[in-house]
């Protein structure tokens, strides 16, 4: 893999998160050996670092805590990090701890969902994460950046229609592509790809081709990167853990 032992001698710092707690609405998990999944073999020509996360199985707000702190230290070296996950909510104490590193930050969440439904019992779930982080003031609408959008529930429309949103669905990934400057996290949940790609993962919504996803990546040339909702147990024909490890080598040249 062209690893490397200190993170002063990587030019990219991987950061595993095997965490399936985020799901508490369906029962099609499988998140949490993606990362070792999608890393296993895998070789870079540029060298790398990986370090891991471990969740507490039984509380996520410990899970969350222990990412924040621990992205928080990597960001330290002034790197690009690249998390794997794990469901969509560990991209949250990620997020937040690189928005404080970089007030700059734009968040460009690249996703069948808009994850902004309201919380359960004040559990950060992978499908609330970007409405808290707009109720901390971690970020304004208007650094936000939904793109490939198939799916907006019920409860989500009103805070869509009160928050000034960069909204792109799948057809519009042109005009985002010509939108967007700046300083970006690129998030991006393997579901927004189509169910033919990547089946295996939770919510299979997604309308947009791996070729698409790569040329995000490659336009956006984000600061900072996550991959996450891959479970591996939902695809028997290994297609969704494959695309994943196409966009990682892409992420891992770009950034």
């Amino acid at each position: 893999m062209n690893t490397v032992n200190s993170p002063q001698d990587a030019k990219i710092i991987i950061q595993k998160l095997p965490s399936d707690m985020g799901i508490h609405r369906n029962p099609r998990k499988g998140t949490l050996d993606a990362p070792d999944r999608i890393l296993e073999g895998l070789e870079f020509e540029r060298p790398v670092i990986v370090d891991e996360v471990f969740p507490n199985e039984f509380d996520l707000a410990e899970t969350h805590s222990r990412i924040l702190e621990n992205t928080l230290e990597l960001a330290e070296y002034s790197k690009p990090i690249i998390s794997i996950g794990g469901d969509h909510s560990v991209s949250y104490p990620v997020v937040k701890a690189l928005k404080e590193s970089n007030p700059e930050l734009k968040l460009v969440w690249l996703d069948s969902h808009l994850d902004v439904k309201e919380k359960v019992q004040d559990h950060n779930s992978h499908d609330v994460i970007v409405r808290q982080m707009v109720e901390e003031d971690l970020f304004d609408p208007k650094e936000i950046y939904f793109v490939g959008i198939t799916e907006i529930d019920h409860d989500e429309e009103d805070f869509l229609e009160e928050n000034e949103f960069n909204f792109y669905r799948p057809e519009e990934l042109d005009c985002f592509l010509q939108d967007f400057e700046g300083e970006a996290y690129l998030s991006i949940d393997i579901d927004v790809l189509r169910a033919e790609v990547a089946p295996g993962t939770g919510y299979p919504d997604g309308k947009l081709d791996l070729e698409q996803v790569l040329e995000v990546v490659r336009e956006v040339e984000p600061e900072h990167s996550d991959i996450v909702e891959v479970a591996p147990c939902l695809d028997t024909e290994g297609k969704t853990v494959e695309a994943s490890r196409k966009i990682l080598r892409e992420l891992v040249e770009s950034l």
